[in-house]
């Protein structure tokens, strides 16, 4: 029912302190370390990708957050500030804002529905 209670954010830090302590005695740190580097993600996106998405949006009837980070992997809030230069920009429209969502179309798409 109940079950073992979480440890706490201090013995946590700990705990990891004593594994990187035993895998640096053995010897294998520096490859674990490197490892470690690789995992984490960067929020910015490159320039290329920035391109491609921006050449890709174009040919598309509507614009969320959601298709851009799922279709290219980016996380959520990259995805949302790749959207919103894109709108400062002026190649994107706020067809639609929502509390969870946001809603865009290509300049040319909302010309001709009659957005703008």
């Amino acid at each position: 029912m109940g079950g073992k209670k979480k440890p706490t954010i201090s013995q946590l830090v700990k705990r990891e302190a004593r594994e990187k302590e035993q895998v640096e005695k053995k010897g294998k740190g520096k490859g674990k370390a490197a490892e470690e580097a690789v995992k984490k993600v960067v929020a910015t996106v490159p320039a290329e990708l920035y391109d491609q998405i921006t050449k890709d949006i174009k040919g598309m009837d509507y614009v969320t957050t959601y298709i851009i980070s799922s279709k290219y992997g980016l996380k959520m809030g990259a995805a949302t500030r790749v959207l919103n230069d894109l709108v400062r920009k002026g190649e994107l429209v706020l067809v639609s804002k929502g509390r969870r969502m946001n809603v865009y179309a290509p300049v040319e798409r909302a010309r001709k529905l009659g957005l703008i």
